[in-house]
């Protein structure tokens, strides 16, 4: 497949998902109580600890190059995220229901006041995205350094 056919399908397969939108996403999961968050939060620990080993490895190994600096970059965000994540499933246990004022849907979801630390807690830890899109960043330019070396060391762009 040429890159131009590729390029397209791309292109239409992009206004196809933005013409044809669901009107519930369901991508929420609610675990059942309170196993369901034992489960959970054993999964943030044990993802932290493979994550943490990874970055050990790499390191041990004395890799070098743009790439694996990337991966190491991915590595510590990601373990960074996983450590707010089940900071912040904690700080919702111990949240009063009554502090949360849901509107419409979802994302309208508001914290009441009075404030105190356990809520500005959870507020924080509910920003995780600006830890976890920048790591996501990090491993798509450590994959790509990667890819870019192989194509460089091979001369095979073309296949």
């Amino acid at each position: 497949m040429t890159n131009r056919k590729i390029n397209s399908s791309l292109v239409f397969l992009l206004l196809l998902m933005a013409v044809i939108t669901p009107g519930e996403a369901l991508a929420l999961q609610v675990h059942g109580e309170p196993e369901g968050l034992y489960v959970h939060q054993m999964a943030h620990l044990h993802y932290i600890f493979a994550i943490g080993y990874f970055f050990w490895d790499i390191r041990r190994s004395s890799f070098t190059g743009r790439g694996w600096r990337y991966l190491q970059l991915f590595c510590i965000l990601m373990t960074c995220w996983n450590m707010i994540a089940f900071v912040g499933h904690l700080a919702g246990v111990y949240l009063d229901p009554q502090a949360l004022l849901q509107a419409d849907h979802y994302f309208q979801t508001r914290l009441l006041g009075p404030f105190t630390l356990n809520k500005y807690l959870y507020f924080i830890t509910k920003l995780d995205h600006l830890i976890y899109v920048p790591a996501m960043f990090f491993l798509f330019l450590g994959l790509r350094s990667f890819y870019l070396s192989v194509v460089k060391t091979t001369g095979e762009e073309g296949r």
